[in-house]
């Protein structure tokens, strides 16, 4: 069913705006919001069970220890290493879990023959963040 700014657009021979990236916000979101709390922080537990790994494994990866991140997954000092995270987490937007999981864990011809994860793993976050984030809006690689 067309809305009323299609049909006027139609009427004044205007063509549609193209598709925007940011149309998807709202899939996005909701592909990440389990990995906030009730504050809406980011949790390093949900995090870790989002990406397959164990709290002490990303604990390690952040630097940190077992005990802290443990303790209060959702703390301020976390909060910009786990964003890496949620991003990379987008592509559960178009990619079931299952299928992201495996995705996270092999080698990748434009990652270098590197999984994502090995290069998160390696504190290369930002190059996975922006794989993804290219492959969401659909700029070339």
């Amino acid at each position: 069913m067309e809305s009323v700014i299609e049909r006027l657009n139609a009427a004044l021979g205007e063509a549609p705006p193209e598709p925007s990236p940011l149309d998807d916000v709202h899939e996005l979101l909701k592909a990440t919001e389990d990995l906030r709390v009730a504050n809406g922080k980011l949790s390093a537990a949900a995090i870790a069970k989002a990406f397959g790994l164990s709290v002490n494994e990303l604990a390690g990866w952040l630097r940190r220890s077992r005990q802290s991140v443990a303790k209060t997954p959702d703390a301020d000092s976390l909060q910009d290493a786990l964003a890496f995270f949620e991003r990379v987490a987008r592509l559960r937007a178009v990619v079931p879990q299952d299928r992201f999981l495996k995705w996270l864990r092999m080698p990748n011809s434009q990652l270098d023959g590197k999984s994502p994860l090995d290069l998160m793993a390696h504190e290369e976050r930002q190059v996975v963040v922006d794989f993804v984030e290219d492959m969401l809006t659909g700029a070339p690689t």
